[in-house]
Formats: structure tokens, C-alpha cells, sequence
């Protein structure tokens, strides 16, 4: 479904939501013909944006985060106590990997601290404090570690630049399948996984 809305923007603008709607923003002068050929124009972003979608709204179907919680995928029965569970598990999983990955790759961090951010999966800071969601736990384990290894890349490129991305490329040469693979899991972010 192609949903047209008008009004006091400047460009034209166009998102597939996670139902996969087609939304497009227009300014209010904008013919009908100048939006279609907006959207003829990004056919191929917008089937790639679609197939995303899709598979958002398959994974999201094999969670039900009322009845279980969820340790790499797996879905373990869980009623009372849901955070202290995700946080030991957290612990017992994610830290032992965050502290080999470092002495692998000799990328040291100062102190790795837990974080609930609804946007994003980790953060380091220039103190060298690693930040990670703990939400990452319910990731497959390889999303886990692609998640470490690029806070742990921005210890030497502070950034997000070409030397950043071959930094994280010598330690995952399959980064960019796992970065995609990762943009369909985002829905977990703002899931109420406690629920």
C-alpha cells in the first residue's frame, strides 16, 4: 500500500514502515505525476526496503515475549524475574565475550557498562567505556559478536570511516551480512521484552 502524504515539507520523502507500507511525504505543490516518478525512481530501494520488512515481520512472529524469554534465539519459559534472568545471562554469556574478543585483537576497554537505549545496540565513548544493550542476549550469538567486535573497532577509528569499517572487516570478513542481518532484529529494541 502507497500512502501519500502532503504537506509543509520541502523534498519529497519516502520510508517502507515495518508492515511494509509504502509512506511518501510531499510538499503540498507536488503533482501527483512528480511523486509517482519519485517512487518509479526508487523501485529497486523500495524492494529492498520491502524484503527487509518482510523479514522483520517473520521474525518478529517466532517471538512471544509474554511466555518465554529468549537467550540466543532460544526461547527458555520465564515468567517472574525476567530482567534478573536476561541480566546473568548477560553476564554468563556476553562479558566472557567481550573480555576474549579485546585480548584476541588487543582492543582494550576501560570498563563495559549495561545500557536499555531503545536506538541502538552499543556505544563506546572516549573514556574507552563500552556500552552495551542488554537486549543483545536474545541476538543469535554471531549478531552478539558483531555487535562487540565494532564497539571494540572504535578503540583505534573513533569513527565510522573506511579505515573503521577494514578495522572490523579483519576480524569479520562477513561484516556487512551480519550488519544487514542485524538492521531485521532492530524490532527488539523497542520491544517490551519484560512484559
Amino acid at each position: 500500500m502507497i500512502k501519500i502524504i502532503r504537506g509543509k515539507f520541502k523534498n519529497i520523502n519516502i520510508r517502507v514502515s515495518e508492515k511494509g507500507d509504502v509512506i511518501v511525504k510531499a510538499p503540498k505543490y507536488a503533482s501527483t505525476e512528480a511523486i509517482m516518478a519519485f517512487i518509479d525512481q526508487k523501485k529497486r530501494w523500495l524492494e529492498r526496503q520491502y524484503a527487509k520488512a518482510k523479514e522483520t515481520q517473520y521474525l518478529k512472529s517466532k517471538y512471544d515475549f509474554e511466555k518465554y524469554c529468549y537467550i540466543n534465539l532460544k526461547p527458555y519459559p520465564c515468567e517472574n524475574k525476567k530482567y534478573l534472568f536476561y541480566l546473568n545471562a548477560f553476564k554468563q554469556e556476553v562479558v566472557p565475550f567481550v573480555e576474549l574478543l579485546s585480548k584476541q585483537h588487543k582492543l582494550y576497554f576501560n570498563l563495559l557498562k549495561l545500557t536499555q537505549s531503545k536506538r541502538i545496540w552499543g556505544s563506546l565513548d572516549s573514556n574507552k567505556t563500552i556500552r552495551l544493550n542488554w537486549k543483545i542476549i536474545i541476538l543469535p550469538k554471531e549478531l552478539i559478536i558483531y555487535i562487540i567486535v565494532h564497539e571494540l573497532c572504535h578503540i583505534k577509528e573513533f569513527n565510522h570511516s573506511k579505515a573503521f569499517w577494514q578495522q572490523v572487516e579483519k576480524i569479520l570478513p562477513n561484516y556487512k551480512a551480519l550488519k544487514m542481518q542485524l538492521a531485521s532484529y532492530s524490532f527488539i529494541l523497542t520491544a517490551d521484552v519484560l512484559k
